[in-house]
Order: structure tokens, then sequence, then C-alpha cells
């Protein structure tokens, strides 16, 4: 509209409608903007709801890890105070009561005033006699010599020595002194070697064994340590050594396994081992290593796999029917098997008639640690309850095992009391679970439990079943302590030498734990045991024993006798046969 121009009637309401559908077009965008606005902030909202929630899931796992990492274990004995420690002092452990020395004194002594000094009377003495440089002692005035008044005892050390040595063995030969027809010339027999022409005595590679797989040395570290005793040896030579005389242990491993797997209840778990060269692959390859207990033996397993089959031939399990193979005498069989919560031992529990699962408590415990740790505002408390309530439980296992096992064996006076005790032990037992399993399903069905709250009460609910399975096994404890404890070794192994290098080696490493783990848990001494095994090979041309002369070695079969002398220190110096 040019300025001066007048508008008429018409031309005024024309202008104002056109005003107003602007000016409603304009809020219908507005209308618009805010409600796609609204949407962007409810969606920002969400996100970031969500993000919170991963932002805590990710600061609980950064507090279980650092507890994990850095933290104390959570299943290690701490030392009580005693009540007649007034003063807040720390309480003495060990035998005798707390605060006194072995002795029986009161004095206090080390760190904590554990224990007082162990009796070390056992070990061979040696009398070392120390005197000034000339061989006596003069007045300094006039140079009369002192007379000798006798020897004061300063004190007593414990010494190690450890010397490489070359044994040059000579045999004595005799001449015939008579014409009788006989050989002219006889000789002594020589030393027992277990490898014919090797380099090394069989208390070497009894060492050899005990240093590499025992106490997990590397290859590297022994070699290092031979040098330093004069030694220069390299990592081949001790290495084929290992497996030439690796070969002669093989029947003690099959006997072993013969007997694990008649077994009726074993302990079970699994870890992770690396292959740098195996057979098949350019490695490294990540391998396993399996582990079950029986009442009286340990068997490593060495397998690429981690699958149902490993557990299916050691225990006995038809991979295609799941199902147990028979009892020797044709009868159903049953088996018991003590794990963690790995899907291979729940299916076979599922699938296998006879089968029962009994999961490891210490494992559950631990999920309710770390929920603590995870979230130690709002959860300590409520973590603290939960071990609390799994305290009571091993307490109430611990009389149910007591009392059942003064059941087993009675006096037969006492036979009634002992009933009467193993039912009052089952009612602590019910009253306990009971008030877990109370407890959880409460808990469960509360709103706003923190998350990791819920994920240990989820795996608690989940592995339900397993876990009370313990009531109807008093003889077996709660966790799988044992066969974590005794796969313990081997990671140590796995931590300084990083694995095998090829499928030979680790299998022997496999056959060595079998055998060495076996005869700890018969309290050998691994060093004399494996020396007097490896001397009987000897004396067989170095071929593995076999028949009778193995059954010996075996540790449920070998007369007391030899069980007492193989748990005896190996004698220093080599022992004519």
């Amino acid at each position: 509209m040019v300025a001066g121009d007048v508008l008429d009637s018409e031309g005024v309401q024309a202008s104002s409608e056109g005003v107003l559908a602007a000016a409603l077009a304009a809020n219908q965008q507005l209308t618009r903007l805010v409600a796609e606005l609204r949407e962007e902030n409810a969606a920002l909202r969400a996100q970031n709801t969500q993000l919170a929630g991963e932002l805590e899931c990710l600061r609980a796992d950064v507090a279980v890890l650092q507890r994990m990492l850095f933290g104390r274990s959570s299943e290690r004995s701490r030392p009580q105070p005693s009540p007649s420690d007034s003063d807040g002092g720390e309480a003495g452990g060990g035998g005798g009561q707390r605060g006194q020395n072995s002795d029986g004194s009161g004095k206090k002594r080390g760190p904590g005033a554990r224990a007082g000094r162990r009796d070390y009377s056992d070990l061979p003495r040696f009398e070392v006699f120390w005197d000034f440089p000339e061989g006596g002692y003069c007045c300094p005035r006039c140079a009369q010599p002192f007379t000798v008044l006798g020897d004061h005892v300063s004190g007593e050390q414990l010494d190690r020595q450890v010397t490489v040595r070359v044994l040059v063995h000579r045999r004595r030969r005799y001449k015939r002194g008579c014409s009788c027809r006989v050989p002219v010339t006889v000789m002594a027999p020589g030393p027992p070697k277990a490898i014919g022409k090797g380099l090394f005595s069989n208390g070497f590679i009894a060492m050899l064994f005990t240093e590499r797989y025992v106490a997990g040395r590397s290859a590297n570290s022994l070699v290092t340590g031979l040098a330093r005793q004069g030694a220069d040896i390299s990592a081949a030579t001790l290495s084929g050594t290992c497996a030439q005389a690796g070969a002669l242990l093989v029947p003690l491993e099959e006997a072993i396994v013969t007997r694990s797997r008649g077994s009726w209840h074993v302990h079970a778990d699994e870890t992770t081992w690396r292959v740098f060269a195996p057979d098949e692959g350019d490695g490294p390859v990540k391998w396993w290593l399996w582990v079950f207990i029986g009442a009286d033996t340990v068997c490593f397993v060495m397998d690429p796999s981690r699958a149902a089959g490993v557990l299916a031939r050691h225990a006995g399990i038809d991979e295609d029917t799941g199902q147990l193979s028979a009892h020797d005498d044709g009868g159903p069989r049953r088996l018991v098997i003590s794990s963690d919560f790995y899907a291979v031992y729940q299916s076979a529990g599922k699938k296998a008639d006879g089968l029962v699962n009994l999961y490891c408590w210490a494992h559950i415990r631990r999920h309710f640690v770390r929920a603590g740790d995870a979230n130690r505002v709002q959860l300590q408390y409520w973590a603290q309850a939960w071990l609390q309530l799994i305290r009571d439980l091993y307490r109430a296992h611990d009389e149910l095992m007591a009392a059942w096992q003064d059941t087993a064996v009675p006096a037969p006076t006492d036979a009634t009391s002992a009933a009467a005790r193993l039912a009052e032990a089952y009612t602590g037992w019910d009253t306990a679970i009971d008030a877990i399993d109370a407890t959880r399903q409460k808990q469960m069905a509360m709103p706003g439990l923190r998350e990791p709250a819920k994920k240990a009460l989820a795996t608690l609910d989940r592995e339900w079943a397993g876990l009370i399975a313990h009531r109807d096994y008093p003889m077996i404890g709660l966790d799988n302590n044992k066969a974590e404890r005794a796969i313990r070794g081997p990671v140590v192994t796995r931590k300084n030498a990083r694995g095998s290098h090829n499928d030979d080696s680790a299998r022997l490493a496999a056959t060595v734990w079998t055998v060495t783990a076996t005869a700890q848990m018969a309290g050998l001494n691994v060093l004399t045991w494996l020396t007097a095994y490896l001397d009987a090979c000897g004396r067989t041309n170095g071929k593995p024993l076999s028949g009778p002369e193995l059954e010996r070695y075996l540790p449920w079969n070998a007369n007391p006798e030899d069980l007492h002398t193989w748990a005896q220190p190996p004698p220093p110096g080599p022992q004519p046969s």
C-alpha cells in the first residue's frame, strides 16, 4: 500500500483478515515447534537416564575391579582379637591360647604375635666353630696366652646351600681268585639311570620337575638360577630332559585318571592356557586346563576345548545321550560334581540321571561382596547382612558335617545321642537356609533395589537348586575351594612362563601336575617320591613301570613304610641302591 492511499471498509476488513490468518499460521507453527521440542526434551531425558544408569554400572564395575585388583581377599581369614586382651593389642594365633607363644609364655613375638618359633629339630645340624684369627688369644699387655675356657653357643640359624656338582660313578671290579667255572671278572652294578645316556641324575630330574611345574618357575628362570651355581645349561636341554622323563610318568597318570573316573564325587574347575606353536595353526591358541579332584586323586586335563566333551570323557558321560555310563557291576551309577556355575556343569546335571550338581557358596558370596563394593553408600549394610546370613549357613553346615561324622561311626553307647545331634544339626541347617530363602524372596519383590543387588539376587535365584542340594551331602563342603586351590599352582606357572610352546609340552605339563598333585594330596615329599620312582624306572633300563612295580608307587596302594619314607626330605648326597 502506498502512503496516502485511503482504504475503504472492505479493504480494512481484508487487511485485518490477512493479519489474523498470518497470526494463526504463526501460532500453529509455534505449537508444532513446542511439541517437537517437548519430544526432543523427553528423548534427551530418557537418554540421560539411560546414560546415568550406564555410568552407574561402569562405576560399579570399576569399584569391583579395583577391589579385585588392589583390595584384600574377602575370603582370607583375619585374626580375631582375644577376649582377654583388654589393652587393644593384636591377638596371637596358631596353637595354644591367644596371646601366648608356642612355649606357653605370655611374651608376644613377631608381627601380630601369631605364633612362636617353629621346631626344626628334624633338620640335620652342623656346628661351626669361630676363633680368633691367630687361633687363640693373648693378653694385650704382657702377651701371656689365655687358657681355653670352652665354647659359647651364640645362637642357631637356618642355612640353605644349593650346589650343582658332577657325580663320578666308579663301579668296583673284582677278579676271580679260584679256578671255578665262573666269570673271571665281575663289576658292581651302576646307578639306576631313568634316562640311559642322560646328563642328569634322577634327583636332578626330580628337582627339575618340582621347580618347573610345582613351584611354577619358567625355563629362563631355571637356566639363570643354575648359571648362578656355575652350571651353564641350555633351556633346550632342560626341555628335552622333561620330555624324556615325562614319558616315564604316563603310567602313573593313567592309573590316577582311572581311579579318579571311579570316584562318586569330584571337584571340578577350569582355566585358560596358552599354546604358542600348536600343531594346527600359527598360534598362539587359547587352550583350557581342567582339574578334577577325587577323594585321593587330582587329575589335570589339557584340552583345546572348553566344551562339554572334556567333562563327558572324564566323568564317563555318553556324549550322544548325555547319560552316565553304567557301574562296573552293571548297576546305575551316581556322580556328584562340586563346581561353579559354568553352563557345562549345569547342562550335564540336567541331562544325566544320577548326576547331582553342588554349586559353590563361596562363588555366591563373592557376588554379594562385589555388589557391596559397587555401591558402598547404599549397599554396604545390605551386603554385610547377606554375608552374615551366609556365615550362619557355614556354621550350620560345619555342625551338620560333624554330627554326620559322629553318626557314621558312633560308639555303641552314643548311637542315640549321635542321632539326636544329627537331627538337631539338620534343624539348624534348615533354619539358616530358610532365612536366606525368605530374605531373597522378599528383596526380589522390593521396588527400587540397586542394579548390583538385583544381579546378585538373580544369580542366587538361578542357581538355588544346586546350592540347597548340599543338605543331602553333609560330608561335602559348601564351596569348591579345593579345585580352585589346586589350579592355583598352574596359574602361577602360566604367569611366569606365559604358557606352553606346543601341544606336547602342554600335555606334559598336565601329566606332571596330575602326578605331583596326587602325591602332595597323600602328604608325600615330591622330591623324595619322584626320585624313588625314577630310580625304579632306572632299574628297568629306563622303561616305564607296570604291574606290581607300578602299584607300589601309587599312594593308595603303597605300604605305610614306603609312605613314611617318601614323606621325608630327600637325604643329602647320592644313595647307592
